[in-house]
């Protein structure tokens, strides 16, 4: 019964497959028009030349263990903003390739929080760096 079961969804996956690939050939010139982000207007339009990144340090605290974490605001934008919430991937920290980005979306008018996992970067806990890898 679970073989005749597992035949049947292959099939039915194979089914939407051959669609799909019909559908491709159908519509060949069928494409989403590229989206770009606008940029936030400067002030002045002078570019902001310092050494440091336009961002403030901040520290929050998750079951007693305080997190370390940079908030990028753009300049001259009242009321609220949409916020882009920004983690490293595993073993990574927040120094290593989200400030690039961070910095485009706050040209761009959104607020960005990006910030150190528990055990890593400039966020406290022990041990650190802790990763969990299940071996067989």
């Amino acid at each position: 019964m679970v073989l005749i079961w597992i035949v049947y969804m292959i099939g039915i996956l194979i089914g939407l497959f051959v669609i799909e690939l019909f559908l491709v050939a159908l519509f060949p010139g069928f494409e989403v028009p590229p989206q770009t982000l606008e940029k936030a207007p400067k002030s002045s339009g002078e570019a902001l030349v310092t050494s440091s990144p336009p961002r403030k340090d901040v520290r929050f605290f998750v079951n007693g263990t305080a997190l370390s974490a940079w908030l990028y605001i753009p300049e001259q934008r009242p009321g609220p903003l949409p916020c882009i919430i920004m983690g490293h991937g595993l073993g990574g920290t927040k120094d290593a390739g989200l400030e690039p980005y961070a910095i485009r979306f706050q040209e761009a008018g959104l607020a960005v929080f990006a910030f150190d996992y528990r055990y890593f970067g400039e966020s406290e806990g022990t041990p650190r760096h802790l990763a969990w890898f299940i071996t067989p």
